[in-house]
């Protein structure tokens, strides 16, 4: 899972008027990976964008002319990231399209694609939008679950929504002051209130499922409590009112286990940190414990079952890649 390592800011500004829109194109596909992107009204354009790494995800601040931007199903085929999209709407309007479902977005209204697969998003005015890409396995949703709620607006009204959206467009402001613990605090933060809002729209739409909401409610659960060492399976079942029983059977119908999901959760956080330069000056059982991986030793076995090396080689491998990366972007994309 690649971690986002610099900052960006594209902007038309100095650009010669007939070359505004193909360096905006060029520049925006490289940073966000594999866009067709196309004018959709005559004029000058103009484009800036501020794009910001969080952890493992990118954020960005986008004012812009109209367009239309296209995830084709030959760019996404050509990805190697699966990504939740996270669009807020903050002027202007927008119409996005994925899987044959269209959705009409106003100043406020938030909506969510899947960059596994083809979508459009068309503004037909200037327009001002916060953009956020989240690794799909830091929302720990099952992506055809996700999938019922792709490109239908999610308005800002009330709920979930009401909070995310001040959070994204304030933390699209603000993300680049953010580093080390705090910037994967933050991510982390962003990816349990994306966690909540998909809980809820989906609460909303399927309430005849009970165990499938109460299995979102469960996982959110463990990961805002990975750190704590005392997190077990009867914590877990006494903090949501159930039986043990009932809680491994809601596992076992995913053909998961409670341990080996807390076991993946905390691996997936201290892989994160071990390839961080933030956590660069912290050793490897720090960060273990960091996520209630108390035992040395038994944390450097199951490590290497699950990613092929030590925590040290897989260290160390990271930070070879990083070097090895070009500066100045975001990423090391190659699909657009």
């Amino acid at each position: 899972m690649p971690s986002y390592v610099s900052t960006e800011y594209v902007t038309t500004d100095g650009v010669a008027r007939d070359d505004r829109f193909d360096h905006w194109a060029k520049e925006m596909s490289q940073v966000f990976g594999g866009l067709d992107t196309r004018p959709v009204a005559a004029g000058a354009f103009h484009g800036t964008a501020t794009c910001d790494a969080l952890g493992q995800l990118l954020l960005g601040s986008i004012s812009a002319g109209p367009l239309r931007v296209r995830r084709t199903e030959r760019l996404a085929a050509r990805s190697e990231d699966d990504h939740y999209k996270v669009a807020l709407q903050v002027a202007g309007t927008c119409v996005v399209e994925q899987d044959g479902v269209y959705g009409a977005l106003g100043p406020g209204d938030l909506v969510i694609c899947d960059t596994t697969r083809p979508y459009a998003f068309r503004y037909d005015t200037a327009f001002r939008t916060v953009l956020m890409l989240v690794p799909r396995a830091m929302l720990p949703v099952r992506p055809e679950a996700v999938r019922g709620l792709t490109a239908r607006p999610l308005t800002g009204e009330s709920g979930v929504a009401a909070v995310v959206g001040p959070f994204l467009r304030s933390l699209g402001e603000q993300a680049r002051t953010c580093a080390g613990p705090a910037a994967s605090g933050l991510a982390d933060g962003a990816a349990s209130l994306m966690t909540a809002l998909v809980s809820e729209r989906l609460d909303r739409a399927a309430p005849a499922e009970p165990g499938h909401a109460m299995m979102l409610r469960i996982r959110a659960h463990i990961d805002s409590r990975l750190p704590d060492p005392g997190l077990t399976p009867d914590s877990i079942a006494e903090a949501h009112g159930i039986s043990r029983r009932y809680l491994f059977k809601l596992f076992a119908a995913e053909d998961l286990t409670v341990a080996g999901w807390i076991r993946t959760r905390r691996l997936e956080r201290c892989a994160r940190d071990l390839s961080s330069p933030a956590a660069v000056r912290q050793s490897i059982g720090m960060i273990a414990a960091r996520w209630g991986l108390l035992d040395g030793r038994h944390f450097s076995r199951v490590f290497k079952t699950a990613y092929g090396c030590t925590p040290r080689d897989f260290r160390r491998r990271a930070f070879a890649l990083a070097e090895q990366a070009p500066h100045g972007r975001i990423g090391t994309r190659t699909d657009g």
